[in-house]
């Protein structure tokens, strides 16, 4: 008998993402008291200032996965050792100003070097080859 894999544990800035989407997510974010949020936002890399942007940021489930493919990463590898790194990637990612040319990059099959031109990520990833 096999024992399946352990589950990729989900890095804090993805689950702030997936938990916290949109206005609402903002405003419950909003009623921690001060010292609790701003430790919430340090834990996932976060300020007050870049929160609102990660927050809203759909783009990231999408576009990182792919260009960590593209990049020669693991994604799933990366998750599971190195939560830290991939809240990393995720913020970077989520305020990224080149999302519109990311994803046509990316759909259209670009190279790696292409790819690494635009992308705030490419050194980290392609440092995780």
């Amino acid at each position: 008998m096999t024992t399946p894999a352990p589950a990729p544990q989900e890095g804090l800035c993805a689950k702030l993402l997936r938990g916290w989407r949109g206005a609402r997510s903002l405003d419950a974010l909003q009623t921690l008291a001060p010292h609790d949020r701003d430790r919430v936002l340090a834990d996932a890399g976060l300020t007050d200032l870049t929160a609102p942007a990660v927050l809203r940021a759909g783009h990231v489930g999408a576009l990182l996965p792919a260009a960590m493919a593209l990049h020669g990463v693991d994604g799933a590898a990366v998750e599971q050792d190195r939560p830290d790194l991939m809240n990393d990637l995720q913020r970077v990612c989520a305020l990224c100003r080149g999302v519109r040319t990311c994803r046509q990059l990316l759909a259209e099959g670009c190279t790696q070097p292409e790819h690494a031109r635009l992308c705030p990520n490419a050194d980290t990833l392609d440092a995780l080859r």
